[in-house]
């Protein structure tokens, strides 16, 4: 097949439409119909009072809530807890528009240093679904958004009758049909709504909003997005009152470009409504929100756990914000959603050694670089560095399908270093530290050139399909910092193969549930030289904690085969020392074949400044291949190993200090220094 003939074109064609699938149209809907736009004229003007009923005159009601700091990374599911905060509300409302609330209970508790301080409304039940003007922050964040049901919103929003849908309301107790119109401003470059309202049948009143907002509605530039979903519920059959909200605001340094940022998630549940309690007019004077004395905000007799919701549900996105992403991407189409700069400085992960690190086979590197956005649907980052002791430069230039599709794209690197084994033993920062000062260099690299394809599929909530196509010449790295090896401290550098790589890579994700577990199986098929071969590799596990209790548990268990004659060296498989195997020489074992089991316990000693751990580990190799060259391990020694060990973690966790014995002949007492893996992305 020549390449320009239209078969190829075909294919590349098909390909391009697999990895870049465009969002599909609201095709067949019409906006600003005669239908649309009743609706909304009938909820306006609902909302200005017109129908209101004169039995009705006050309410009170009980709230509880959480709000959640944590630091997320985009690029993957995970997730650092940072701060938690439970409260209690009670929650007031008169006739026509007078509103009060009482934060009567608070207490919290910091994962990790932190002097974050909310804005109150982020504490706080939203009454009246925000008025006629959306503000957050005080201000700070969103100052004047129109509201899609205020006066005037005809003129600034486009309404799209969607569906007629059963709604469940207030705990499963009750159903109602309603009309779902969805909303955009005529204008993006404007401050403005973007979602759906959903109106009752019946009455046209509000039963639920989800939406977000333009780039244009924020004020701060940290901003990224913030999501927002009110529900209310139907009391006595006729009175649509809060009782459910969810808030999520996200933020990033907005002139770095990192796969990380920090997160405010925070819900309430408002029950225990009263109708018409007798409230004095005095009762609403003075400040619409006050406090009991600290003293008894945090001896309130909350009736859940101030962790019970994370220890069920964990910080996984919840439905609603995903829902609201997925329908908020659909309505703004080619328009970006992000409040974010588009040309930032790009620091990929490790990040601080994306900028410098020193290794045995690279010696110094320094490096950096910049990303664009040239739509919501494309981006472009480039990074370039400079390897001191070997000469050589490095280069990656990355096309991502932008803020919509982040995990997709196509990237091209020269002289770019790959780990030889999972998972990595130490962070890039330690690493550098200590082949520095020690001369102990724990990564083992091969330095690439050519280009590789990434996609991953969504499959449903719970699991992902990551694929990776790679076309790469592989270079075997050698010792670049001393000019006598057989006199330096240094491990030897294992020689791999120099040689072309074609692969195609397959990995099924299962983000950890609720309860823990987790499974991820990977398959390669690969070509090297004229050589084929294929990997079979997968972890599956337990990993729970337990906040209420300050105790967690991990039980991993890791394996992996590799299938051919002749596969390559880089494509083995390495255990011992730090990461593996501790209480052994640092990679001392080397198969085609190996299996791992971890087991580790903590609970703290004195929060958050101590952390006990235990932990064991055991696991061996088999090999069946051609002949290593020296400096590779002994591949004959296949006994199974194992080890045990005792650690505390310092400060949060952050810091830890492990003492391990490895228990067969091999075995020797390992002081072991290391930072909680949860930080290695930024390290």
């Amino acid at each position: 097949m020549r390449p320009g003939s239209p078969a190829r074109r075909w294919i590349l064609s098909g390909l391009l439409s697999l990895f870049f699938l465009p969002l599909s149209p609201l095709g067949g809907q019409e906006w600003n119909s005669s239908r649309a736009l009743e609706l909304m004229d009938r909820a306006r003007a609902l909302r200005q009072g017109s129908f209101q009923d004169p039995e009705f005159r006050s309410y009170s009601s009980q709230a509880r809530g959480y709000v959640y700091f944590f630091l997320e990374r985009e690029d993957t599911d995970e997730r650092v807890l940072v701060k938690t905060d439970q409260l209690a509300l009670e929650v007031y409302w008169k006739s026509p528009d007078q509103t009060r609330q009482r934060i009567v209970g608070r207490r919290d508790e910091k994962s990790l240093p932190t002097n974050i301080h909310y804005h109150l409304d982020h504490l706080l039940v939203v009454q009246d679904e925000f008025g006629d003007r959306i503000q957050i922050g005080g201000g700070d964040e969103v100052e004047a958004v129109l509201h899609p049901a205020a006066p005037g919103s005809e003129a600034h929003y486009d309404f799209l009758l969607s569906d007629s849908v059963t709604v469940t309301l207030q705990g499963g107790r009750e159903t109602v049909r309603v009309y779902e119109v969805r909303v955009r401003p005529r204008d993006f470059q404007e401050p403005g709504f973007v979602g759906s309202v959903f109106l009752d049948r019946s009455s046209g009143a509000i039963v639920r909003m989800d939406f977000t907002f333009t780039p244009a509605s924020y004020e701060d530039p940290y901003l990224d997005y913030i999501r927002i979903s009110l529900e209310n519920g139907l009391w006595l059959g006729r009175h649509w009152l809060p009782h459910r909200q969810e808030l999520e605001i996200r933020r990033e340094v907005p002139y770095l470009d990192i796969p990380a940022g920090s997160v405010i998630r925070g819900w309430f549940d408002i029950r225990d409504y009263e109708i018409n309690p007798p409230l004095a007019p005095s009762f609403f004077q003075g400040s619409t929100v006050t406090t009991v004395p600290q003293e008894a905000r945090e001896s309130f007799p909350f009736e859940e756990g101030l962790h019970a919701h994370l220890d069920t549900e964990g910080l996984s996105p919840t439905p609603k914000m995903e829902e609201i992403e997925s329908l908020a991407v659909s309505l703004a189409r080619d328009r970006y959603l992000s409040g974010l700069q588009g040309l930032r400085l790009h620091l990929p992960p490790p990040m601080i050694s994306s900028l410098l690190r020193y290794n045995r086979s690279e010696g110094l590197y320094l490096g950096g670089g910049i990303s664009y956005g040239f739509s919501p649907s494309l981006g472009l980052s480039a990074l370039g560095g400079y390897a001191l002791g070997r000469e050589r430069p490095l280069l990656r230039l990355q096309l991502r399908g932008g803020e919509r599709y982040a995990r997709t794209g196509v990237e091209g690197y020269l002289n770019h270093p790959r780990a030889l084994a999972a998972p990595e033993p130490i962070s890039g920062v330690l690493n550098s530290l200590s082949a520095l000062t020690l001369e102990e260099d724990y990564q083992d690299l091969v330095f690439t050139s050519g280009a590789r394809l990434f996609h991953t599929w969504p499959l449903g909530r719970s699991w992902t399909l990551a694929g990776e196509v790679r076309w790469e010449e592989h270079r075997t790295p050698r010792n670049v910092v001393s000019d006598d090896p057989s006199s330096s401290h240094f491990r030897p550098v294992l020689a791999t193969e120099d040689g072309r790589w074609l692969s195609l890579e397959m990995e099924a994700r299962h983000s950890p549930s609720p309860r823990g577990l987790f499974l991820n199986p990977r398959v390669l098929l690969g070509y090297f030289g004229d050589r084929s071969f294929a990997s079979l590799e997968g972890q599956a596990g337990w990993d729970r904690e337990w906040m209420n209790r300050d105790l967690s548990f991990l039980a991993e268990l890791r394996g992996g085969v590799l299938v051919g004659s002749d596969p390559p060296r880089q494509s083995l498989f390495l255990l011992g020392g730090r990461g593996t195997l501790p209480g052994y020489p640092h990679h001392s074992r080397v198969g085609d074949a190996y299996w791992l089991l971890r087991l580790e316990g903590s609970r703290d000693l004195v929060s958050p400044w101590a952390r006990l751990r235990l932990f064991g580990a055991a696991g061996g190799t088999r090999f069946q291949g051609q002949p290593l060259p020296p400096g590779w391990p002994d591949p004959s020694a296949s006994s199974p190993l194992a080890s045990v060990g005792l650690g505390l973690g310092l400060g949060w966790d952050v810091l830890r200090l492990d003492l391990a014995r490895g228990l067969g002949e091999e075995g020797e007492w390992q002081l072991i220094l290391s930072v909680n893996p949860d930080f290695w992305p930024w390290l």
